[in-house]
């Protein structure tokens, strides 16, 4: 663990650590911490990625009153047992210690958004008209590929729904719509501002409800026109049905980018899932992953997950304090004086990489971007296809199941997912952002800072590589010695290999014209 780049990252990650550390010795309330002081909020999507963060960041650092959860049955498992694996997260470690009785700040609401109602009972019901200050609704099905009718269900006829419940609370003081940034991604210019869809999210409801599963997926490609994907067509949706239905609340909507590590709290690179450009990371770290498509100098509108959700907890502060002719949206994106490409992110992620490898890596990393898709299919043929068919070939010989054309169809997918993304240039408004920064106190700039301007880009990459080698892969820290001297072996080999195959080649041509010329 000597290694100096190793200690880079370490130092970087302590450096970090010393940030949080001086969150938790921020002595007097500030006035978002005084915001949220006995407040009641009521939180969809808090089993998830971001809801997590949210949940950790109230209790560890804010005196909420109560949290509300609503929570669905999940793979046979209720939502009492499902609160018990939520809170077994690492990333709860720090908040348990500093708040050790936390448990008695979270109710447990019953309900599903699919449901009509929510499919909250009665009495959790008034529970909630009658405690709940803040509704943050971050529920949704992000799944690109999922059926447009379970889409619309969870993403438009939930909002629906949970608009329904917040005009009955008694003492609602405000209401965040999380939607994301690439919901209007048929544009290339994105506005902090409401668009018009091709259709209002009451009649898609009405559609899908019209129309049998099967008829409604036959149609789905020219329902969705213009829009690469269930998802972001769905999120437009419930936008539209956010303007048309909620403005006469105190509500706003938020618009996070592509959503990855955390950067700084309340651990250094936390993450439970390989979504978008971190599964690309982990698919290049072990060996899987050897080729890409994209314009890589496009800009990469990542940001980290817990600088979001201060940026959301903070909207939700000046929504209750301000009154807007129309609902304030937040593009959370990074601000165009600090901003990386998709380039940058490989490469670096790449490089870093190879700092710590990972121990079960299949293969040597070796990592290619194309430009054109007939240039990407050609090489996925040589880079994927063909070795999966070799190994697997190996496997059945050997009497264990085949499994790597399984794994690369998997990849394949993902690619084709972020293919639409990396290919296109957005560009994205953010004055909004910008002016709610300006609004904290110097207190509320260090408990809930979101400013992307003094993000720095180096320091995130090396701290998502480790997170992700740590809390996805699972790799423990203590065998990155072990692990950097396999990824030497495994580079030998490759190399070795390679040459072995441009030697056959080089024969075999070489015969080739003997055969012909002489």
């Amino acid at each position: 663990m000597d290694d100096p780049k190793i200690m880079n990252i370490m130092n970087g990650m302590k450096t970090l650590e010393d940030h949080c550390q001086l969150i938790n010795d921020v002595k007097d309330e500030s006035p978002m911490q005084m915001f949220y002081k006995d407040k009641g909020v009521f939180l969809t999507g808090g089993t998830g990625f971001f809801g997590k963060i949210i949940i950790e960041k109230l209790l560890r650092v804010t005196e909420v009153g109560q949290i509300y959860l609503l929570i669905r049955t999940k793979k046979g498992k209720d939502a009492f047992a499902r609160i018990e694996d939520l809170f077994n997260d690492p990333v709860f470690d720090k908040m348990k210690q500093l708040n050790p009785k936390y448990r008695c700040q979270i109710t447990i609401i019953s309900g599903d958004c699919s449901l009509p109602g929510m499919g909250i009972s009665p009495d959790e019901r008034e529970t909630i008209l009658e405690n709940v200050n803040i509704v943050l609704h971050s529920a949704a099905t992000v799944r690109f590929d999922e059926k447009l009718k379970m889409a619309i269900a969870i993403n438009v006829h939930g909002t629906k729904e949970i608009i329904k419940l917040a005009k009955e609370i008694v003492n609602l003081k405000a209401f965040v719509h999380v939607s994301t940034a690439f919901a209007h991604c048929n544009m290339r210019h994105i506005q902090e501002k409401f668009y018009s869809g091709t259709m209002t999210g009451e009649n898609a409801f009405k559609l899908s409800e019209c129309l049998d599963e099967h008829t409604l997926n036959t149609l789905t490609p020219t329902i969705i026109k213009g829009y690469p994907n269930t998802y972001t067509f769905t999120k437009v949706l419930a936008e539209n049905v956010v303007q048309q239905t909620a403005q006469n609340l105190p509500v706003t909507i938020f618009r996070p980018g592509i959503v990855i590590t955390t950067y700084r709290e309340p651990v250094t690179g936390w993450i439970d899932n390989m979504y978008g450009p971190c599964g690309v990371i982990v698919g290049i770290g072990s060996g899987v992953l050897r080729v890409f498509t994209g314009d890589m100098d496009n800009k990469a509108h990542i940001v980290p997950v817990d600088m979001c959700v201060n940026a959301l907890l903070a909207s939700a502060w000046d929504i209750a304090r301000n009154k807007y002719e129309t609902p304030p949206i937040y593009n959370y994106v990074p601000d165009e004086e600090n901003m990386v490409s998709w380039r940058r992110y490989m490469e670096d992620g790449f490089e870093y990489g190879c700092d710590i490898p990972m121990r079960k890596s299949i293969w040597y990393p070796r990592f290619t971007i194309v430009p054109h898709m007939w240039q990407y299919h050609i090489l996925c043929f040589f880079y994927h296809t063909l070795p999966a068919l070799i190994m697997d070939f190996i496997m059945v010989i050997i009497g264990k199941k085949p499994r790597m054309m399984k794994i690369y169809r998997k990849i394949h997918k993902l690619s084709n997912v972020l293919k639409y993304f990396s290919s296109n240039e957005f560009r994205f408004d953010n004055d909004n952002v910008r002016s709610l920064s300006s609004k904290l106190d110097d207190r509320d700039k260090r408990l809930f800072a979101f400013d992307m301007r003094d993000l720095d880009w180096t320091n995130l990459f090396r701290v998502s590589l480790y997170g992700l080698r740590l809390y996805v892969v699972k790799d423990d820290p203590s065998n990155i010695p072990e692990s950097i001297k396999r990824y030497e072996r495994l580079k030998v080999l490759h190399y070795t290999t390679l040459a072995v195959f441009y030697s056959l080649v080089a024969w075999a041509l070489y015969g080739l014209i003997k055969l012909i010329f002489l």
